[in-house]
């Protein structure tokens, strides 16, 4: 109460009361604000986390295979363009939401396999799935394990909806959706 009027424009956590609060909560503002990413989920055989600068290089591997940005947009036009707006966006859409899209990894291997996430889009109300998995690594249903795996944890975070956005002609992401219990609600 003694302090409600001053400015905490530069705070980036603030908390009122302590009732709430568990240890684990303490611990994932440490990772945030000593820059290591938060673990989300494992599956069978990925790992997802966070995405972080040093995840660029394997990005660009994967944008690199011309099937990748069929049918969605590419990475920046440099690694060091495309590492500013991830530090960009962990402080920012990590920050704020304590989601978004995250980096998968081979869990045998931790190889940047591909990127895979939930986030808010201007779209709709609800979250978007959001994937793609390597040339090298699908038809092996590692996608499906993934998204399967991110819808689970939707569900922990409370999101009862969870929308996804998919180029008509993109049947590979089409039939990925069905699979996973996915209805087509409207054609643009």
């Amino acid at each position: 109460p003694g302090n409600r009027s001053e400015s905490f424009e530069h705070v980036k956590y603030v908390i009122e009361g302590f009732e709430d609060v568990g240890e684990g909560y303490f611990i994932r503002i440490w990772q945030r604000l000593t820059g290591r990413p938060w673990h989300i989920l494992d599956t069978a055989r990925c790992s997802i986390r966070e995405t972080i600068p040093g995840d660029v290089d394997g990005f660009y591997e994967i944008y690199a295979h011309p099937s990748i940005t069929e049918y969605m947009e590419g990475l920046c036009r440099t690694r060091e363009e495309q590492r500013a707006y991830i530090e960009t966006y962990a402080e920012t859409v990590y920050g704020f939401y304590d989601f978004g899209m995250w980096t998968v990894l081979l869990r045998e291997t931790g190889q940047v396999i591909g990127r895979a996430g939930i986030s808010m889009g201007e779209r709709f109300e609800e979250p978007e799935l959001g994937f793609v998995i390597g040339q090298p690594w699908q038809r092996q249903g590692l996608a499906t394990e993934v998204c399967r795996g991110i819808l689970e944890y939707a569900r922990e975070l409370g999101f009862q909806r969870i929308n996804a956005l998919v180029h008509p002609d993109n049947q590979k992401s089409r039939g990925l959706l069905e699979k996973l219990g996915f209805v087509c609600e409207k054609k643009r």
